[in-house]
């Protein structure tokens, strides 16, 4: 079974070249994004430059059940994470949307990696 490497946030700008440098590099990995501040253009993009599909699930990092179906489907050994909002006048006017998103979010994520043994 081939191992993957899960890029949360991977719609965004950043996780977009990432994707085509881990694609170049020979790597296999799928993409987990709720699409809040992004789009799934940006993975045509990267199909196209790459030549391949890519594997993408619509998702929320808040989302455990959502987030073990992807480690159940795929053998995930490592995570890049880029899911987070970062608009800094709106984490202002609205932090506790900030802190849900990236703290809750992150550590959510992080325990399911643990249930999974994903140390990466």
């Amino acid at each position: 079974m081939s191992s993957y490497i899960l890029i949360t946030g991977g719609a965004g700008y950043i996780a977009s070249h990432t994707l085509v440098e881990l694609s170049h590099a020979g790597y296999d990995f799928v993409v987990y994004d709720n699409l809040c501040n992004s789009s799934s253009e940006s993975l045509k993009r990267v199909e196209k430059i790459i030549g391949k599909s890519v594997a993408f699930h619509q998702g929320d990092i808040r989302d455990k059940e959502s987030l073990k179906a992807l480690f159940k489907t795929y053998h995930i050994d490592s995570v890049i994470h880029f899911a987070g909002l970062k608009a800094v006048g709106e984490s202002v006017e609205k932090p506790l949307k900030y802190y849900d998103n990236n703290v809750s979010g992150t550590i959510k994520l992080l325990e399911v990696m643990s249930e999974y043994n994903c140390k990466r």
